[in-house]
């Protein structure tokens, strides 16, 4: 190698992406080999061209090759591979046309381009591996020679050398499309499907065990497991080239994993999202450091604490690089078509619920605690742990509520000193109540989100995480935490300073009838098909803390509801008491009969006078005058008729009585009652 190649920059150039393109533009959409093959020696006449290594002139033909030494830039390695494809695609055209005539001249003709396209193959994989191209470029070429050599042994039925080289060739690609962008996962694994026909059909023909009832995924993985890590010797001799095929691939692995983060622990989290219990494989290196970081800050913060926040950071930075990967994995597959682009589509989709599930538990974690605190410094009468201690004490307000009626008053109004603290009390049972709403909103946003994202997942994206279970665990959730809210609340309508023991009531019985027999209803569900066990992670124990709710947690918010409403029974009897008290002596101070400054006016009796007289006797000769009839006047409103403007032309006027109510004579109302009859109906609808 010389000092001037190792002085320029390495030469970059996307072998997978310029096949795909290249296919997909020029004829191989329909399978038409032979426009492929024309686009291909046409092209390569223009590079040659460009790149001043034309062969000769029109009458004289130099052939010149390009070898290893004399790459310098992209097109050299653009001439072997125009190479190589134009020999691959005029050997696809033949073995069509064997298919129909089977003729032998054909198959051997077919035979020749397949070797002349793996020499220019291995002439491309030396230019690459000299020293002049990175190290991708370099395992690109290296995954195109073994293809077309597999293809090769695969015509010359030698079955374990063609599945040698295709196994070998399915391993660089798949790694490959772990270390780049959508687009480079999208490639590799078209390249990788290209492959499984020759890797089933070979495996049955090898004699492999499980070739008929295996996938092309898990053959590769079996033969690249026990006849090539397990025996390097034997694999050596029959590639030439596997130690340094596999030595480049480990060093292009281990040169992505430091630039990504210099932490040797984000290997346990590259490329592969570890949630609820099962794995989903992504291909963004970004996106595994960032969910590593999320995680340590999640593992290292409390509730209540402020770490939380710097959680929740580190995870929306995770949802909007997981969005930002989707849509370039939408494009992606939009134009490269493979069962692997979709797969990777809704493995982006799956880390954006991931992160979405993460910060809602958070959410819903902070809100739960900070009430759970507030509960715990309002009352102390019985200690809990876990979500027991979310029912609070507020037994605590409402025996002070009871207390202050079973002296007579408001315990605000009567005892001075106690006004501040069942003030501040009432403050901050309004604080839970808020609290408790903000649970629910943000297990109702986090249903709806998870919703969206369910309907677009693949099933098998969504078996392999148990996705689906969300939607039943977040339910559940959300009708206990409806419980517990109702349960706060209802001791805050039955506190001293809102006074509302029936509404109080009302909302115990409505909680205990209605919402704890669907929260248990849900639960149960949830229980049935909820993971079995959940990893030790940091985001599967804060929602198994937030989020998962258990029947045990709804029969101890059903113990506390049944041993509230006693006390707000008694409240209710209380107030009704008190109210009945009042009654009485305002009845007592209006009855007119006892004080006579209060008698109404008495009028004679007008069934007495038209009754007979054998029962004029029973009835009074005077009665009160409670309602005076004859005082009522009527006055006469005119109304301007609904549809004055349909019948004006029908209707007959009085003008001397219009001239009189407006002020005018009767005969200047008569004069003018054909050119002014509008203004003077104006003026008097008009007038006030």
């Amino acid at each position: 190698m010389s000092k001037a190649s190792t002085d320029q920059a390495p030469i970059e150039f996307d072998i997978f992406g310029y096949i795909h393109d290249s296919r997909q533009t020029y004829g191989l959409r329909a399978q038409d080999y032979l426009r492929y093959r024309r686009f291909c020696a046409h092209r390569l006449r223009n590079v040659r061209s460009g790149a001043k290594l034309t062969q000769g002139t029109s009458t004289v033909f130099r052939k010149k090759e390009v070898s290893a030494d004399m790459v310098k830039k992209p097109e050299h390695l653009e001439i072997l591979l125009l190479q190589a494809e134009r020999a691959w695609a005029f050997a696809m055209d033949l073995r069509e046309l064997y298919s129909r005539t089977e003729e032998p001249r054909q198959r051997y003709h077919l035979i020749r381009r397949l070797r002349a396209a793996c020499k220019a193959g291995e002439q491309l994989a030396a230019a690459a591996a000299s020293g002049t191209c990175d190290g991708r470029t370099s395992l690109e070429a290296q995954a195109y020679r073994l293809q077309m050599q597999s293809q090769l042994f695969f015509e010359l039925e030698e079955w374990t050398s063609a599945l040698d080289c295709a196994v070998l060739s399915r391993v660089i690609s798949e790694q490959l499309a772990l270390l780049g962008s959508s687009r480079h996962y999208a490639l590799a694994h078209a390249m990788v499907e290209a492959l499984d026909p020759i890797v089933r059909l070979a495996a049955y023909r090898a004699r492999m065990a499980g070739a008929q009832q295996s996938q092309p995924t898990e053959l590769a993985a079996q033969w690249y497991s026990t006849k090539m890590l397990n025996d390097v010797a034997r694999a050596e001799q029959a590639i030439p080239g596997y130690g340094e095929i596999t030595a480049a691939l480990d060093a292009l692995v281990a040169s992505a994993n430091s630039s990504a983060s210099g932490d040797a622990q984000v290997l346990a989290y590259a490329n592969s999202l570890k949630w609820r219990g099962g794995v989903v494989s992504y291909a963004s290196q970004e996106l595994a450091v960032l969910i590593k970081d999320a995680q340590g800050a999640l593992q290292d913060a409390t509730e209540g604490d402020d770490a939380l926040d710097a959680a929740a950071t580190a995870f929306k930075r995770v949802k909007k690089a997981a969005h930002r990967c989707h849509s370039e994995a939408i494009v992606a597959s939009a134009k490269i078509h493979s069962t692997a682009s979709e797969a990777l589509e809704s493995a982006y989709l799956a880390v954006q619920l991931y992160s979405t599930c993460a910060l809602h538990s958070i959410a819903i974690a902070k809100s739960a605690g900070q009430a759970k605190n507030i509960a715990t410094k309002l009352g102390t009468a019985i200690e809990a742990t876990d979500k027991s201690s979310l029912i609070g004490r507020s037994h605590a307000w409402i025996l002070d509520s009871e207390t202050g009626s079973k002296r007579g008053g408001s315990v605000v109004s009567k005892c001075g000193g106690q006004k501040g603290s069942i003030t501040d009390s009432l403050a901050e049972g309004t604080r839970v109540v808020v609290l408790y709403d903000m649970v629910r909103k943000n297990l109702s946003n986090l249903k709806a989100s998870a919703a969206d994202v369910l309907e677009r997942m693949m099933p098998a994206t969504s078996r392999a995480v148990h996705a689906h279970q969300i939607i039943e665990e977040v339910a559940a959730a959300e009708a206990y935490y409806g419980c517990v809210r109702g349960y706060y609340s209802a001791a805050l309508h039955a506190s001293a300073v809102h006074g509302k023991p029936l509404d109080s009531l009302a909302l115990l019985d409505s909680t205990l009838s209605e919402g704890i027999p669907r929260a248990l209803a849900l639960a149960t569900a949830a229980s049935k098909h909820a993971v079995s066990q959940l990893d030790t992670l940091a985001v599967d124990d804060l929602w198994r803390r937030a989020v998962t709710v258990t029947n045990s947690d709804i029969d101890d918010a059903e113990h506390a509801i049944k041993r509230a409403i006693p006390i707000v029974s008694r409240l209710c009897a209380a107030a009704a008491s008190a109210d009945s008290a009042v009654t009485q002596r305002k009845s007592g101070s209006s009855d007119w009969v006892s004080d006579p400054t209060g008698r109404p006016v008495m009028v004679p009796n007008e069934l007495a006078a038209s009754a007979s007289k054998s029962s004029v006797g029973s009835l009074p000769q005077y009665v009160p005058k409670l309602v005076d009839l004859t005082a009522a006047e009527f006055v006469a409103v005119p109304i301007k008729p609904l549809f004055y403007d349909l019948a004006s032309s029908s209707i007959d006027f009085d003008m001397d009585l219009i001239g009189q109510r407006s002020g005018k004579s009767s005969t200047a109302a008569a004069g003018g009652s054909s050119s002014k009859l509008g203004s003077i109906i104006g003026s008097l609808w008009g007038s006030r």
